[in-house]
């Protein structure tokens, strides 16, 4: 229905960003009962009753309860990136701009952390490595690669690391990270992940050598 004052275009518009809402609405509500109840114990009924609407509102915007946890698992990793490029493009020093990305990535895991627990430990089943929302898992991937590798390209041009290939260094350094916040994750001590991150910098910087003193 369009209202009085409403052009078509208006209407359509508004109709959108509704649509909008209602699909960030259930997102927000499905991770709350992904994270407290696990993949396998939740369910779209509850999901649906979390977010205030009705189990077949949802499934207007999610085929089932899989297609449903992969848009949730997106949005996350979006979220993640665009927290670890703000954090980082706010640095000038590019070194200090690649520490700040490391803090930023593992204070955001932290922030998540019950969510991310459940992707790293029920490792939720997935009907297909293909289709359009592991394209979107694989874009995702391959900007946060690029970030990094621009941070390590700004410290190559200052000398500030050596020359190399800054796309294995940037997946070199992703691939630390992913390994160490999913160890952190799993052992689910209560120490908060970002304390490692000066740990994890200082190892991609500098390496595991024993530092040699000068005579």
């Amino acid at each position: 229905m369009i209202h009085p004052q409403e052009s078509p275009n208006q209407a359509t518009a508004r109709r959108e960003r509704e649509r909008e809402q209602r699909r960030a609405e259930i997102l927000s509500a499905a991770e709350r009962i992904f994270a407290a109840k696990g993949f396998h114990e939740s369910s779209v009924e509850s999901i649906a009753e979390a977010a205030g609407f009705a189990s077949g509102t949802i499934y207007l915007y999610f085929q089932d309860k899989e297609a449903l946890y992969m848009a949730v698992f997106i949005a996350k990793l979006t979220q993640l990136i665009d927290y670890v490029e703000t954090r980082s493009r706010s640095v000038s020093q590019p070194v200090e701009a690649l520490r700040c990305a490391i803090g930023a990535q593992l204070e955001f895991h932290d922030q998540h952390r019950a969510f991310f627990q459940i992707f790293s430990r029920e490792r939720p089943p997935v009907s297909s490595g293909k289709g359009e929302e592991w394209k979107q898992v694989h874009d995702c991937f391959g900007r946060h690669t690029g970030l990094l590798r621009s941070l390590i390209e700004a410290a190559q041009k200052r000398k500030l690391l050596r020359k190399g290939d800054s796309h294995r260094m940037a997946l070199m350094l992703l691939g630390m990270l992913i390994h160490v916040t999913r160890d952190l994750i799993e052992r689910s001590g209560p120490e908060p992940m970002a304390e490692q991150a000066e740990f994890v910098a200082d190892f991609f910087l500098h390496g595991a050598a024993v530092e040699r003193r000068a005579a």
